[in-house]
């Protein structure tokens, strides 16, 4: 008997008989809900292999080498337990240590920059008329449409080479080394090349969340007499608490795990200056070849972002739940 006979015999009884009328009803609802909930889950077949596939296998194979000695230089494959990761926290490996502090302070750096070039950008743009502003923001997030390995490769041959024009345009061929090869300066010419790359991104999000300030409330404060910083200081940038805190925590989370510049750029050189975690792993499982303690490291990154994302929820629903 098919499901639709069934239904409409549970109606024609509860027709005849008054006391099973709400019964009937009640049951052919909870059938139709049972084979559209069916429905569903077959609909989200395909997202859970995705995620079953591409992010809980990975994943639980890295936990996996991660509990193992496999060194291929060595030849060595065995169980070893939790030495992999005793070894990274007990500062048993002095570079990851290294690495650590300096992608905090590259994060740090990087959200202070890009916020500061951004929000200027961003202000620029919102004291303009309609049409001029259109042109400047076409402008100003065009080195965001090359993509980051290319962008690291243009500052790497034209503006740091040692034979590039940029350090020549500006007198400097003679008194600077090209930054790249030096311990001192490569860490601060990538943040100045990442700066140059992002912080269109950044300018998009703040300006999106600007334009979206009434217009009259500037005015009223105008007309009220108060300056430029008044306006900014007491209008502008409590409207935009929200829009700040989601566009730097993004970012934040995106600069911790930071990998093409760095590599494209120096490959964590010269004499290792210029590592972040994300390149000290890759060095030590696919140039090392050693993929056990490199998944010991991928593990313990990830549990720190994974710290950071929570934070940022956290404080994001205590300061900005209610709101949104």
């Amino acid at each position: 008997m098919s499901h639709a006979t069934t239904v409409s015999q549970e109606t024609h009884v509860a027709k005849r008989t008054p006391g099973a009328g709400m019964r009937g009803r009640r049951n052919a609802r909870a059938a139709l809900n049972s084979g559209a909930s069916k429905g569903n889950w077959l609909f989200l077949t395909p997202t859970v292999l995705g995620v079953l596939a591409f992010i809980v296998a990975p994943l639980g194979y890295a936990i996996y080498l991660s509990l193992r000695d496999f060194d291929l230089q060595r030849a060595t494959n065995h169980y070893i337990g939790a030495r992999n990761y005793t070894k990274v926290l007990s500062n048993g490996d002095t570079g990851f240590v290294s690495a650590l502090l300096r992608t905090l302070l590259y994060v740090v750096v990087v959200i202070a920059l890009d916020f500061i070039v951004a929000m200027t950008q961003a202000l620029l743009i919102f004291g303009m008329r309609p049409r001029v502003a259109k042109i400047w923001r076409a402008i100003f997030i065009l080195p965001i449409l090359i993509i980051p390995t290319a962008s690291a490769v243009f500052w790497r041959t034209i503006m740091y080479s040692p034979n590039g024009q940029f350090l020549r345009v500006l007198g400097l061929n003679h008194v600077l080394n090209p930054p790249l090869g030096d311990p001192k300066l490569a860490f601060w010419a990538i943040i100045i090349t990442v700066i140059w790359a992002w912080s269109p991104w950044v300018f998009l999000l703040l300006s999106s969340g600007m334009d979206r300030i009434p217009r009259d409330v500037i005015e009223a404060a105008m007309v009220d007499g108060a300056s430029y910083f008044e306006r900014l200081r007491l209008i502008i940038l409590p409207l935009m608490k929200p829009t700040i805190f989601v566009t730097l925590s993004f970012k934040a989370i995106d600069s911790f795990l930071s990998f093409p510049f760095v590599w494209v750029m120096t490959q964590g050189g010269p004499g290792g200056s210029t590592h972040l975690l994300s390149t000290y792993i890759y060095r030590t499982a696919f140039s090392l070849l050693n993929y056990g303690l490199g998944s010991a490291m991928s593990v313990i990154m990830l549990v720190i972002s994974a710290v950071l994302s929570t934070i940022v929820v956290l404080f994001w629903n205590r300061s900005y739940g209610k709101e949104a």
